[in-house]
């Protein structure tokens, strides 16, 4: 199976798909995890991506395509993958379908989480994540169990670059911008989910599941 998870930033999308890995044996493919890790590896691509995503910018399509078919060689094409927020606008879906055509694959679902600007903003603005390990965590909805460290490996907590308040309002005016056609296309091919972001995580997870009859 292969699906792709979207949604405003704060909508819960990577923790749904952490419970799909942990239950489902899943893999969990992410831009964001990408951008950082190669980044910080100082890979010439990574630090150009740097330039846009750290502005709270999208970062350009070629140069997005040209990362991500890099780092999919990182993951075993024998197990379901989810894609995290990998087509962000329109012109980036003939990329993914190629992307994916490449390596045997074509998608079955696309998962959009709606969730209103208000309780994105908040969410995102009390999320920390793990620099290490790239663990999330939200002081409100996923509470670390040491405060300030992450539960899996002990490294102190931080707050991303882009998660700045000024850095949010930009992202989720990209985003508002860019969804509509995106749906467009995948509701006309039958595969679009749309997702309420706005219960428990729990609760979030039994619509999911329910929806994906897994």
């Amino acid at each position: 199976m292969t699906l792709l998870f979207h949604g405003p930033s704060g909508c819960g999308k990577d923790t749904q798909s952490e419970l799909l890995v942990s239950k489902y044996d899943f893999q969990s493919i992410g831009t964001g995890e990408m951008f950082r890790k190669m980044y910080s590896d100082g890979d010439i691509s990574g630090i150009k991506a740097h330039e846009y995503w750290s502005k709270g910018l999208f970062v350009p399509n070629d140069l997005v395509y040209e990362m991500l078919g890099r780092w999919i060689n990182n993951y075993d094409p024998e197990k379901n993958w989810i894609f995290i927020s990998v087509v962000r606008e329109v012109g980036q879906i003939p990329l993914f379908d190629s992307l994916l055509e490449k390596k045997g694959r074509s998608l079955d679902k696309f998962v959009h989480f709606v969730l209103g600007e208000e309780a994105a903003i908040e969410r995102m603005s009390l999320r920390r994540v793990c620099v290490n390990c790239d663990t999330t965590y939200h002081s409100k909805y996923k509470k670390e169990k040491v405060d300030g460290y992450c539960d899996k490996c002990g490294t102190m907590l931080s707050q991303r670059e882009d998660d700045q308040p000024e850095k949010i309002v930009k992202r989720l005016a990209e985003y508002n911008r860019t969804i509509k056609p995106i749906l467009d296309e995948y509701r006309n091919r039958g595969i679009l989910l749309e997702v309420d972001a706005n219960p428990s995580i729990e609760a979030i997870h039994t619509n999911l599941v329910r929806l994906l009859n897994l």
